[in-house]
């Protein structure tokens, strides 16, 4: 990743000999989703873009950094239980792809800095009443600087540090028609992940999963209005997995985590554009998503959610008492989730001395409701029984809110040069929610699942509350949370 800054400037040095300038574009992102109560998420980037075409070719290429931060404490009145999770890390960004027109067909090639890989090819008729493509991806995925700190200092794994990686492999093949001015299309993907630590030592992730999507669209592109339908499905078997990894006279490798996702996703969008003579736009949006989790119940030997003693080092393990061993902790629930989102926004194109300014402002209204079902159990084992205990939370809830979005472009008398600034925010305005959680404990010989119980049940209840009423938290909430900001550069010829 190092040398993509050489390889884009050689590549436009190179393109730029034969090829006319197309575009380029500078741009800024900054999101800051979450901080509040120890939960805290947050990412921002530059990238620098450019494409050039001549004769059929099409060359593009850009370079920039991304960062990114997570994190999330856990406090509690006894020490042993508070800890701190940190994920963030700062990366080189890019990508160059080359693209060829024949008479019928396309042919595509994108290199990026993943690194990844892929290949399209396009099938289409003159007119476009039919065409097709296909597609192939392989990549691989890093993520850098996972920190995991407790704050008990007997704790017997008190510190975690260590990196994510993992192969992807994904094809798609995606049809569609366009008569006069409809257009409708269908795509479908799937691939696969697999492991990627041969060289990583000490704490290492990855993962082995599948999955595969659908989605299909309907597009109308008339003089003044513009629609769009679309319908997205995902589904996903997720294998998330930890190891310690020591490269002694021979390698030893240890599972000390392990936790399969079920995933299913629906999403279901509507778009709408009317365009009047004078050049305003107005839009109009819907969305509607659901989310399904699965964690399921996993009873065999060496596949526990959380395995402390495997966690350590050889040496370390010589010093433990053979009871340590015998502790694990294996969690498997179902999380589901609802999105119901409708919006509108203005744009309006204002002359000043051939320039054109171009004002928008957006307000949607959101709805989210989730259902939260997780159970622990917490097991130590003899050569004759498995004592566990198995702690049960569900929580329910929902939060009714606001998105406001104020956006300026502005464009030079002959379109080529422009600019543009935007800021989102989200506003709740309501939220509700329902807590219960229960313990139960058994001793017994058999792995499968506790019964559900009612027995050492807590139950916490929250009415809600309205942050329009409570300026306090209100005013901490603005910036901090939910709060995009877009910059943009860049020329047209």
């Amino acid at each position: 990743m190092h040398n993509l800054t050489k390889i884009f400037s050689a590549a436009l040095l190179v393109a730029n000999t034969g090829f006319a300038l197309n575009s380029g574009l500078v741009q800024c992102d900054g999101l800051f989703l979450l901080d509040w109560k120890g939960i805290k998420a947050s990412a921002k980037g530059c990238d620098l873009s450019d494409s050039l075409q001549a004769s059929g070719w099409a060359f593009g290429a850009s370079v920039g950094k991304t960062s990114y931060h997570l994190g999330y404490r856990r406090s509690s009145d006894q020490d042993q239980y508070s800890w701190n999770l940190k994920m963030g890390e700062t990366f080189t960004t890019g990508h160059v792809s080359l693209s060829k027109e024949f008479k019928f067909i396309g042919i595509d090639a994108n290199v990026s800095a993943l690194p990844a890989i892929g290949i399209s090819s396009r099938f289409h008729l003159p007119d476009s009443l039919l065409y097709a493509k296909a597609a192939i991806n392989a990549g691989l995925i890093e993520l850098s600087g996972i920190h995991w700190n407790s704050d008990w200092e007997e704790d017997y794994v008190p510190t975690i540090d260590g990196n994510y990686q993992s192969s992807i492999l994904a094809k798609s093949f995606s049809a569609g028609t366009r008569l006069q001015n409809h257009q409708l299309q269908g795509s479908f993907s799937y691939g696969e992940t697999s492991p990627d630590i041969e060289n990583q030592w000490g704490y290492a992730f990855s993962d082995s999963s599948d999955f595969w999507g659908t989605d299909f669209r309907y597009l109308y592109d008339g003089s003044s209005n513009k629609a769009q339908f679309s319908y997205a499905y995902l589904y996903a078997d997720i294998r998330l997995f930890g190891l310690m990894r020591e490269n002694g006279e021979e390698v030893s490798e240890k599972r000390f985590a392990y936790l399969p996702l079920g995933i299913d996703a629906n999403l279901f969008q509507a778009n709408f554009q009317h365009k009047f003579h004078d050049g305003d736009q107005f839009t109009a949006r819907a969305i509607y998503g659901t989310l399904e989790i699965n964690i399921p119940w996993e009873s065999r030997r060496f596949y526990e959610t959380l395995a402390p003693n495997r966690a350590l080092k050889s040496s370390v393990l010589k010093t433990l008492s053979f009871s340590v061993f015998q502790r694990s902790f294996r969690v498997y629930g179902d999380i589901d989730g609802r999105l119901a989102d409708a919006g509108v926004g203005y744009e309006w194109n204002l002359g000043l001395g051939g320039w054109h300014l171009l004002p928008k402002i957006s307000l949607d209204a959101f709805y989210i409701s989730y259902t939260t079902k997780l159970n622990m159990r917490k097991e130590s084992s003899g050569f004759f029984y498995i004592k566990h205990s198995t702690d049960t939370w569900q929580q329910d809830g929902y939060i009714i809110g606001t998105l406001a979005g104020l956006n300026m472009e502005l464009n030079s008398p002959s379109s080529r040069f422009f600019a543009s600034a935007g800021v989102e925010q989200i506003v709740p305005l309501y939220f509700h929610r329902e807590t219960d959680s229960k313990e139960k404990s058994s001793q017994d010989s058999s792995l499968q699942p506790p019964p559900e119980t009612n027995e050492a049940s807590h139950t916490e209840k929250s009415k809600g509350s309205s942050l329009a009423k409570n300026w306090e938290k209100f005013s901490s909430f603005v910036f901090r949370n939910g709060f995009a900001l877009h910059l943009q550069a860049g020329f047209r010829l």
